[in-house]
């Protein structure tokens, strides 16, 4: 009875008036929790890759501020080598370098000449672009930029080793050495 909002003291006969006024309200409780809930996880899949985009942003504006070439494309995205001429580096936020439907307004911007592939690439210095708007080389600026001709950057291989593969080996040597020492340091001095 306390669940459906009914006192101790309250007639049998108004159980169905209290069950028909609350249920809409905790209905539409309900509902709305449901609502959040999704909303909620459909927004950590584009909050995660907005916190990616973000943080590309902010390494290339460190590297543009420290005047340091970006050769790798580490801060942007890396267009699918096509076998025709070198791979564009488009900026990180544009989520894609290839000439995809909206390449040219991403983020409500004019970002043709940024996360358009084909755009990036006629924009390279020295091909009749004006200088003062042309996109150098990846080994002297920041995206977007073009990569050197010749060689195919690719992602790297996750299977590959890193830092983190042996991480619980690291962990589990550390511990043995500070027990060590630890064990060094409570024993008294030899006379």
């Amino acid at each position: 009875a306390q669940a459906i909002g009914l006192e101790h003291d309250q007639p049998a006969h108004n159980v169905a008036s209290t069950c028909a006024t609350s249920t809409p309200s905790a209905m539409a409780r309900i509902l709305s929790l449901v609502l959040l809930a999704a909303f909620a996880s459909a927004t950590e899949a584009v909050s995660a890759s907005r916190a990616e985009a973000v943080r590309k942003m902010i390494a290339a504006k460190s590297l543009a501020r420290s005047g340091l070439p970006d050769p790798t494309c580490a801060t942007g995205i890396i267009s699918l080598k096509d076998g025709v001429g070198p791979q564009a580096c488009c900026a990180g936020y544009c989520g894609e370098c290839s000439d995809y439907p909206t390449c040219k307004t991403v983020r409500g911007q004019n970002s043709t000449n940024a996360c358009c592939k084909s755009e990036v690439l006629k924009m390279k210095c020295g091909g009749g672009t004006p200088a003062n708007v042309c996109l150098k080389s990846c080994e002297e600026a920041v995206p977007p930029c073009i990569l050197a001709s010749g060689v195919v950057f690719t992602t790297p291989d996750p299977s590959a080793r890193t830092a983190g593969t042996d991480c619980n080996e690291a962990v589990t040597a550390w511990r043995t050495k500070a027990d060590a020492a630890i064990e060094a340091g409570s024993k008294p001095p030899a006379p």
